[in-house]
């Protein structure tokens, strides 16, 4: 099937831009509007990927480009308890809600914040931190390259803003939480964009989960700008669990000074198409970022993780993980980059993916990749794809544990070494238990350990 998407396809996120215009972005400042012309022109233009380009050849998205997905102008009634179901449970936390991409304020708790910090919706910084919305928003992502960042640049508006001012350590985890739901009907696509600066010597833990509230197909389509200045540590977990029918794209971008300290860790088990596209750029000396991950796909879905680690100075360890458990007739694919420059000596990277296939028709793209131009450094890269470990399996069953039980105990263990890499202990437990319910579900058993970590 001819997948190539002709110019007039997107006649209909041209209106629906138009739209917008007359109806929602006007609360934002001039400049913003500038950005989301050019950023319009671009998509326009160039449209959907297609198979046929070297980065997303192992992902068809023709299903979204045939889709007139709605931008939702406002939100939708969402229970008070389906919220609080979502949140990291036993756990203290600020809040910040988001449904179909705009805030409910109705839902978000951010009282008791340290001073100077800040947790808001971006419409509400655009006017109380101004100059720090200029200085760093659409500075970092380029949207001529991603067609799904430029569409999204194209509808900036509403999204997660936090502000962490120099030397601040926010004791408590900050919550940003993405929920979709139907809306009349429609198949509503929500271009979420983040914002979150993190100042010289400062110190925050950030989940960053989505959700539907139903068996909705909507689009999510993110795009995070994080910027981790001088000395300071980041931790971001994002969760995305959303319906099996929806399409979620996430570009992620990580732009790190002197030795800062950057955790970024990623759990994907939603999504009929689910994509996570993940950069890092490490500008300072002494600096270290940790990018990790784990998807586990059925049915017939599709997850894709493609990451670029950028050393630039010396002296900078990156590590990065990525696990995937497939069942049924689900695909996976992971494109892992690290690029050193001439001036990164010592650069200390190494980049694994090891994937775990539970059936015969699941498979797996993997493509990790190393570009060196220093001479002086110590970098590895590795996969792995394979099924079950019949000696490890053979071992349980000799102590009297049924197969299929083995089999599963085998299958959180191989998750567990993924999830230990999240720094946070509460929001590693939050992780764990959304792993091992999930794999309780697809197993049809509930005769499943728990995830417990040395």
């Amino acid at each position: 099937m001819d997948e190539k998407i002709m110019p007039n396809k997107n006649d209909h996120y041209v209106s629906e831009f138009e739209a917008f215009q007359k109806n929602g972005a006007s609360k934002s400042p001039l400049w913003v509007n500038d950005v989301r012309t050019s950023a319009l022109s671009v998509f326009a233009e160039r449209g959907f990927p297609t198979t046929k380009e070297e980065d997303w050849k192992y992902t068809n998205v023709s299903a979204i480009a045939k889709s007139p997905f709605t931008y939702s102008s406002g939100t939708s009634g969402i229970p008070a308890g389906l919220v609080a179901s979502l949140l990291v449970k036993d756990l203290e936390q600020y809040v910040i809600v988001f449904i179909n991409g705009h805030v409910s304020k109705e839902h978000s708790n951010v009282e008791g914040l340290p001073d100077g910090a800040a947790v808001k919706n971006l419409i509400e910084a655009y006017v109380t931190h101004t100059d720090i919305v200029k200085e760093h928003l659409a500075k970092y992502v380029p949207f001529n390259k991603n067609p799904f960042t430029a569409l999204n640049t194209a509808f900036i508006n509403d999204g997660a803003f936090i502000h962490i001012p120099a030397h601040v350590e926010v004791a408590k985890p900050i919550h940003l939480l993405f929920i979709s739901t139907q809306k009349e009907g429609k198949q509503i696509a929500s271009h979420i964009r983040n914002l979150i600066v993190v100042e010289e010597g400062a110190k925050v833990n950030i989940a960053h989960s989505f959700y539907s509230a139903q068996a909705n197909s909507n689009l999510t389509n993110v795009v995070t700008e994080v910027v981790a200045k001088k000395r300071s540590t980041v931790e971001l977990v994002k969760v995305q669990c959303e319906s099996d029918l929806s399409y979620h794209f996430e570009n992620l971008y990580v732009h790190q000074s002197h030795e800062s300290r950057v955790h970024v860790f990623s759990l994907a088990v939603g999504g009929a198409i689910a994509r996570n596209d993940m950069s890092v750029i490490i500008d300072g000396e002494s600096t270290e970022c940790n990018l990790n991950g784990l998807y586990i796909t059925s049915g017939e879905q599709l997850i894709d993780h493609h990451t670029f680690m950028h050393h630039i100075h010396p002296n900078c360890p990156s590590h990065e993980l990525f696990k995937g458990i497939l069942m049924d007739k689900s695909r996976a694919v992971f494109n892992g980059k690290v690029y050193v420059e001439p001036e990164a000596q010592k650069t200390d990277s190494k980049q694994t993916n090891r994937n775990l296939l539970l059936s015969d028709d699941a498979v797996v793209d993997t493509k990790p990749e190393l570009e060196i131009f220093a001479d002086d450094v110590k970098c590895t890269h590795g996969a792995a794809v394979g099924g079950m470990n019949e000696t490890h399996s053979f071992y349980l069953k000799t102590r009297g544990i049924t197969e299929g039980s083995a089999r599963g105990i085998l299958t959180v263990g191989f998750a567990a070494e993924a999830t230990q890499k999240i720094v946070h202990p509460e929001l590693r437990h939050h992780v764990d238990v959304i792993v091992v319910d999930h794999l309780r579900t697809k197993f049809g058993t509930a005769n499943l350990p728990d995830i417990v970590h040395a």
